[in-house]
């Protein structure tokens, strides 16, 4: 792990771990730190909504109008301007696949942060905190109900990230396969093998860019692999992207060790 940090030139900003589910291997570096989680906090978002529509409460096919108050620059083009109606299955797919903020936000309204940051708990994340809704740029969305900043520590990403890889939470597999559809595949994906499979979601600001997921090799062994960076900024500014080829970096020299 210090190695592959190391060799990346990531050690000084970096947070990570890497579980062996196989073997209940762990190997970590600062974890527990609380470093802002942009987009991965949905993650979280997804899970709670798959428990919800495990206990009957809430249903994939239920409709939701996109609210004026939740628009905010996305990572992608995106269908949902105000006014438009689509189903929570649908803003679950849009958050996860395309980092849809929208969606996101349209989501803390249906599941209720509240209840979000309960549901996480029990699950033991000890750390998590849902407090705002997501924003895209500068100013922020403006959010009545913000309780405070969002927290998911990489070990608590990496603890969801494990009970979805061994189906302990509902709808694992179909979470599973909608992280599989993630198209920002340009942080830790570059640095995996022909045939490996990673489930995963990125998340990026000014500050910071992240990549988390469940790896299944393509010999068969699976791993939870989680990655925050909070590198200098960049010259002249923008958005955190300029790490991801040691992020890239990192994941190869990890890979070449499982």
């Amino acid at each position: 792990m210090l190695d592959a940090l190391d060799a990346a030139e990531l050690r000084d900003f970096s947070a990570a771990c890497v579980l062996d589910l196989s073997k209940s291997g762990f190997a970590q570096w600062r974890a527990a730190q609380d470093i802002y989680p942009a987009s991965v906090i949905k993650i979280a978002l997804m899970t709670a909504a798959f428990a919800r529509f495990a206990d009957g409460d809430l249903h994939p096919d239920d409709r939701v109008r996109t609210d004026e108050a939740n628009i905010t620059p996305t990572a992608e083009p995106t269908p949902l301007v105000a006014g438009y109606e689509a189903n929570v299955a649908q803003l679950v797919e849009l958050m996860i696949e395309r980092s849809d903020n929208i969606a996101a936000n349209q989501l803390i309204d249906v599941l209720r942060r509240e209840r979000v940051t309960t549901a996480m708990h029990a699950l033991g994340l000890e750390h998590f905190f849902l407090g705002r809704k997501l924003s895209g740029a500068d100013p922020l969305v403006e959010d009545p109900e913000e309780v405070g900043r969002n927290s998911l520590t990489p070990r608590d990403a990496a603890h969801l990230l494990r009970q979805i890889a061994l189906d302990a939470v509902p709808g694992a597999a179909q979470q599973r396969d909608i992280l599989a559809r993630n198209v920002h595949d340009d942080k830790l994906v570059p640095g995996l093998r022909e045939g490996d499979r990673f489930c995963h979601k990125t998340g990026e600001t000014s500050l910071v860019s992240h990549d988390a997921g469940i790896l299944r090799t393509h010999e068969g062994k699976t791993y939870v692999i989680v990655l925050y960076t909070m590198p200098p900024p960049a010259p002249g500014g923008g958005d955190a992207a300029h790490v991801n080829p040691q992020m890239a970096a990192w994941m190869r020299r990890v890979r070449d060790a499982l």
